[in-house]
């Protein structure tokens, strides 16, 4: 983080540094979620699309391919979700 000239960081600074970090906990939770849950919701797959980072796309990516690997008939929607994450 950038500081003033008074040594002091940018209270706007300052509340983006713990947007991101509770944005990156979120993500963190929901992203296990999905990975343990043997049909995670469409919802909670929503919200991770909504939250998701360019660095963690790769991530979220692999958790998916994971679930279609796993099941002998994977959802189509799943499917389509990996689609849409690749273009």
């Amino acid at each position: 983080m950038s500081q003033t000239e008074n040594g002091e960081v940018p209270a706007s600074l300052r509340e983006a540094a713990i947007s991101l970090s509770v944005r990156e906990e979120v993500l963190d939770v929901l992203l296990e979620k999905i990975e343990t849950d043997h049909y995670p919701s469409a919802t909670m797959m929503d919200d991770v699309e909504a939250l998701l980072t360019p660095w963690r796309k790769q991530e979220y990516a692999e958790i998916l391919l994971d679930k279609i690997r796993q099941d002998r008939f994977p959802s189509r929607s799943l499917i389509q979700r990996l689609v849409r994450l690749s273009s």
